[in-house]
């Protein structure tokens, strides 16, 4: 499977499940390990309707979300969830791939996280 068909498969599950209360407003996609690893992304989702949810809390619904709605070639695809509240929160640490662990202080040399816009 191909980022573009994941990307699609991910928006039509989060747009499905909007009837039932959760807002999702933007996805973005960034190379785990680095790119390292081809085909391996974490997952930044843009979630404002769980702001006052547990951070682990909304992992749990995102990733059952998956395990539901997608095949197990399509969540190999997903090595992590990080749940924003809020589009600028997701773009902001899409500067960093997403990665939880990175400094203030450092850059990295290149950016590769694509965002998406719920349509």
């Amino acid at each position: 499977m191909d980022t573009t068909a994941l990307v699609n498969k991910l928006k039509t599950l989060f747009l499905n499940e909007k009837s039932k209360g959760l807002l999702v407003d933007a996805i973005g996609l960034a190379p785990a390990y680095g790119g390292l690893v081809s085909d391996s992304f974490i997952l930044g989702v843009s979630a404002p309707s769980m702001a006052m949810i547990d951070c682990y809390d909304k992992m749990d619904i995102i990733i059952d979300l998956l395990f539901a709605n997608l095949n197990e070639a399509e969540r190999r695809m997903i090595d992590r969830v990080r749940v924003y509240d809020s589009i600028n929160e997701l773009k902001s640490h899409a500067e960093n791939d997403f990665d939880d662990s990175s400094c203030a202080c450092e850059r990295p040399l290149q950016l590769n996280a694509a965002l998406y816009e719920m349509a």
